[in-house]
């Protein structure tokens, strides 16, 4: 957004951005290649979430200011998905000002409750679990925004949220922990109306493979037939959801679409799990976040559907920060979750799902280890021809199905619910929270 064109030039090695001379951080002061050097070299330091996608192609030498508003980006070697990953939030551009108040965290802690952006709207106030509220930025060097301000409220039940949505005390919901059946009974009552758009959402279970039971790759087989996912489709997604069996979603570039699909039997599975060794005593946990409704039915589901075949499973929920630290610590069997990508490429899906410089912290919660598949991604991430690139990605899904670190249950529609009277709404598809406040109205 910041750059008004650029220019590819050494075999995609060096990326020259021409930005635009309007824009201004919150401050007044001018967003320049120099702000853009020290965003990304900070995001370098601090090496924590996806920046770790640059951390292998630039270093602090890769930049190179031209002047004030261009800036020439040099990367180690050939990085296909590099442009796209400027379109995202860790590729954010802060004010250089931050520098002041950076200290041995960076300035993490002073960023935790303000910000130095050059965005459409600043932060007025963040009660922290409570409330945020944005005012529009009258000086902003894009389109003007059409709310003057915004209030962002934490509302932990779902249930509460939609009470408050009907009698019109907010005027739309993020709608991560509302199930379809509930937003279907929402649609056209109250003044309410859902937007629905086709996503890259995947719903999965991650099949801690680092301990029993799901180290053994005959109980991962067994469970994957054990799910009957067309129930879950049907009556938790209520048909706003398909199969699929890869880490890639069907309609990116990249998706094998020859990757074969699991099917429902209970028999087969019943006789894996005999042949695994754990008749009779085959028994784990599936670790969900509370407050959800979507995966706890889902929970359900298949804790029933694996009683079935003698196994006893137990449902367990945990608030976010315990359910994030205990399936990125590895002390979970399987936990229910879904994943949208940041920006459009099988490099961001595959890489964190089954590359093992991923595991744990980096969401491989599979903690999936093959020493081919990381040479896999690792030569598609370096080799600039796409062709090449959609056959290593297949070569990766293939493996993956026969490994089955992973048991992909569906890709989801994605809605929203909103007021009607709201204008401007926008659904984005890869991620729904991206709401385009600055368009909207009432």
């Amino acid at each position: 957004m910041l750059a008004e064109k650029w220019d590819i030039e050494n075999n995609g090695l060096s990326y020259t951005f021409h930005l635009r001379k309007d824009a201004k951080f919150h401050d007044g002061s001018a967003v320049t290649a120099e702000a853009v050097k020290y965003s990304y070299l900070r995001a370098l330091k601090v090496g924590k979430s996806a920046a770790g996608q640059f951390k292998k192609v630039i270093d602090e030498d890769s930049f190179e200011i031209v002047d004030d508003h261009t800036i020439t980006i040099n990367l180690k070697h050939p990085y296909a998905p590099f442009l796209k990953t400027l379109g995202t939030v860790y590729a954010n551009i802060v004010n250089p000002k931050l520098a002041e108040h950076e200290g041995e965290d960076l300035g993490e802690e002073y960023l935790a409750d303000k910000e130095m952006g050059s965005g459409p709207y600043k932060l007025e106030s963040w009660d922290r679990g409570q409330k945020l509220v944005l005012t529009a930025n009258e000086d902003y060097w894009g389109e003007k925004p059409t709310l003057k301000k915004v209030n962002i409220l934490v509302i932990p039940e779902a249930s509460t949220a939609r009470i408050m949505l009907e009698k019109g005390e907010v005027d739309m919901l993020d709608t991560t922990t509302i199930s379809p059946a509930t937003l279907e009974e929402m649609d056209g009552k109250n003044g309410i109306k859902v937007h629905s758009s086709p996503s890259y959402k995947l719903v999965f279970g991650d099949m801690n493979m680092s301990k029993a039971p799901f180290d053994n790759p005959l109980i991962r087989k067994a469970f994957v037939h054990a799910v009957n996912y067309e129930a879950i489709i049907e009556n938790i997604y209520l048909g706003n959801a398909f199969r699929v069996n890869s880490a890639v979603p069907k309609g990116m570039f990249g998706f094998a679409k020859d990757t074969p699909l699991y099917p429902y039997d209970l028999e087969k599975a019943k006789q894996l799990i005999e042949e695994a060794g754990y008749k009779d005593m085959l028994e784990f946990e599936i670790s969900i976040s509370e407050n959800d409704e979507v995966y706890k039915n889902m929970a359900v589901t298949i804790q029933s559907d694996l009683a079935k075949i003698g196994a006893k499973v137990t449902i367990k929920e945990y608030a976010w920060p315990t359910y994030l630290d205990l399936i990125t610590s590895g002390n979970h069997n399987i936990s229910l979750g879904a994943w949208t990508p940041d920006f459009a490429d099988p490099d961001y899906n595959l890489w964190y799902f089954a590359h093992s410089s991923s595991k744990g912290p980096g969401f491989n919660t599979a903690f999936y280890d093959n020493k081919q598949v990381d040479q896999l991604l690792e030569e598609a991430r370096t080799t600039v021809d796409e062709a090449k690139r959609e056959d290593l990605y297949e070569d990766v899904q293939k493996i993956m199905a026969e490994e089955i670190p992973y048991a992909f249950i569906a890709q989801t529609m994605e809605s929203a619910p909103v007021k009607d009277y709201v204008k401007g709404f926008e659904m984005n598809p890869m991620n729904t929270w991206y709401v385009p406040f600055h368009k909207m109205s009432k």
